[in-house]
């Protein structure tokens, strides 16, 4: 997917928690966000690779683009390090991981998947897929879009 779909999705995330009760506040739209282009720093060409190229190159050479950075490994590790230091899990971080995930969910409709359960090789996709910068992918960015702003 590209950074705008992701973006969409990230905002269904926020839109999302926000229906359910997990986050009443507004300012988890940016950290959201931020979460939904995360998975992405390790494509050196992404809208975040490239703000932070230096770090991006780095764990492109390590893991590959769709490697660890598009699994689950990193927010169970983040939700499991809040947990540990400080007993529960703070809102700006249930953002950021919603936002991650979001972008996981949106790479899984993608014919290359994800690797959720990385270092295995396996990944992961829809029965249904939509190839990226197709007419497709944005048919199914604008239906979230739709589907948000009907139900707000």
């Amino acid at each position: 997917m590209q950074a705008r779909s992701h973006l969409i999705f990230g905002i269904g995330a926020t839109w999302l928690m926000h229906r359910t009760g997990w986050a009443a506040s507004v300012h988890a739209w940016p950290l959201t966000l931020v979460g939904a282009l995360l998975p992405d720093i390790d494509h050196p060409k992404s809208m975040l690779g490239r703000r932070v190229a230096p770090l991006s190159l780095a764990i492109s050479g390590l893991f590959g683009h769709r490697g660890m950075t598009h699994s689950l490994i990193l927010p169970v590790l983040a939700i499991v390090g809040c947990i540990y230091g400080w007993g529960h899990v703070p809102p700006w971080m249930l953002a950021l991981c919603a936002g991650y995930l979001s972008h996981l969910l949106a790479d899984w409709l993608t014919p290359s998947g994800v690797p959720l359960c990385w270092p295995l090789r396996t990944r992961f996709r829809s029965p249904l897929f939509v190839s990226t910068g197709s007419a497709a992918e944005w048919c199914v960015a604008a239906a979230l879009a739709f589907v948000m702003w009907r139900w707000w």
